[in-house]
């Protein structure tokens, strides 16, 4: 069994430290089913999930709003197929992530708009009773509250009648024990907040801060022995 992390995941995590500014900003790409229309955005990374007997297989995390477009995007494509995209300019190099999507929403939506996590990776967080509702209200309670107070607005996407509707929207959204605490601001807020997690199944890696460049897709394997298959590709 494959015991080491996957070489593109080594080689992300260090681009990603080496960069400076928002260094977890990356795109997101998905489409609509129905008329095969591109749609792209940027999202932050939220992290690196890693189950321990599968070192090599991560899972990345972001998250979003559950009511977004996207989310309808997501679902009405049966293998949930999304890319991320990420450019650091500090060793010039591009990775186009590809993978399965899972959404994990409000236990307490009345509609059920999450996508259950499939796979092995998924079925080994399983097996050790591991609780998305718990990461999902950590992540929510771990960022800042000027970023909660962007889940409760409106329903994105949706039209405004002025700019100055928004100043009718919640600054802040502070969590229990800060200074300002709503409670109904709060659980509005973290009910339309949702995990969005990429299982990566192909990745396209591109080394342009080396001469000659270099360009390596690593294809996903069944085999323990052999998780990514590396492919040399002309850059």
């Amino acid at each position: 069994m494959a015991t080491r992390s996957a070489r593109w995941h080594n080689a992300l995590k260090l681009a990603l430290r080496n960069e400076e500014g928002m260094k977890d900003v990356f795109q997101l790409a998905t489409t609509d089913f129905n008329n095969a229309t591109p749609h792209v955005r940027c999202h932050i990374l939220r992290g690196h999930i890693i189950h321990p007997s599968l070192p090599s297989l991560p899972l990345l995390l972001t998250t979003t709003d559950i009511r977004t477009p996207k989310v309808a995007q997501i679902t009405s494509n049966p293998s949930h197929r999304v890319e991320a995209h990420f450019w650091t300019k500090a060793t010039n190099e591009q990775f186009r992530v590809s993978g399965h999507a899972a959404i994990y929403p409000s236990p307490e939506l009345q509609e059920n708009k999450g996508i259950e996590g499939v796979g092995e990776v998924y079925d080994a967080f399983r097996s050790q009773g591991w609780d998305w509702e718990d990461e999902r209200r950590r992540q929510f309670d771990s960022v800042g509250a000027h970023m909660r107070a962007s889940w409760c607005r409106p329903v994105p996407g949706s039209p405004m009648d002025s700019y100055s509707d928004a100043e009718k929207w919640p600054v802040t959204v502070a969590k229990p024990g800060e200074e300002g605490y709503d409670a109904k601001n709060y659980e509005e807020a973290r009910g339309n907040f949702a995990l969005l997690l990429i299982d990566p199944i192909e990745v396209d890696y591109i080394e342009l801060g080396v001469m000659p460049n270099r360009r390596t897709k690593f294809v996903r394997q069944e085999s323990d022995d052999e998780r990514w298959k590396e492919v040399i590709l002309v850059p």
